[in-house]
């Protein structure tokens, strides 16, 4: 586990994910850089929390570390693609098996110092393209949709801005590691 910055001001923002390996990392950035995905430099994830408002970091990262410590290594298992057009233009690998690992993740971390409400309804998914025209994000889904694929969920990772849609991985965390 790297070290977690000192207390920041109460600007900063927590964003969760599960990260994804090579050599999937590498086809999934592929496929966001193909479309001319804005955001396909951003490592390749599967979201647990994003957005979140902390002021108190160290208290943060004893509670990642914690839900962490508690949770199993679990297989996510994606099939096909989804969208959350027309609310936002997302196009996703769909989650198979392995979404109720993730709920309970989910729901774990937004326990205590990362308590918030949420605009949406928590889907666990990996994204494959945004922020693009829609004829893209179709093209994209159709592309895609035959894709299945496996991920072994076994670590966290914690990335922090502060304000300047940087985000910087600021610890990662092994499942089951009590």
């Amino acid at each position: 586990m790297s070290e977690a910055s000192p207390q920041l001001g109460g600007l900063d923002r927590v964003g969760i994910v599960v990260p994804i390996p090579e050599p999937q990392a590498a086809q999934l950035t592929a496929v966001r850089r193909a479309s001319g995905d804005p955001y396909a430099e951003v490592p390749p994830h599967l979201t647990l929390l994003t957005g979140i408002p902390v002021s108190d970091w160290n208290a943060v990262v004893e509670h990642v570390a914690a839900v962490a410590s508690r949770a199993e290594p679990f297989t996510v298992r994606f099939s096909g693609t989804d969208t959350f057009r027309p609310l936002t233009p997302v196009v996703f690998a769909r989650v198979e098996a392995g979404g109720r690992e993730c709920s309970e993740l989910y729901a774990a971390l937004q326990d205590g110092p990362l308590s918030a409400p949420s605009a949406f309804p928590f889907v666990p998914h990996v994204t494959l393209a945004q922020g693009v025209p829609n004829d893209v994000l179709d093209a994209v889904q159709l592309a895609n949709a035959g894709q299945e694929w496996t991920l072994r969920a076994d670590q966290i990772s914690l990335y922090g801005d502060l304000g300047d849609e940087n985000w910087t991985l600021r610890a990662t965390f092994p499942l089951g590691a009590s």
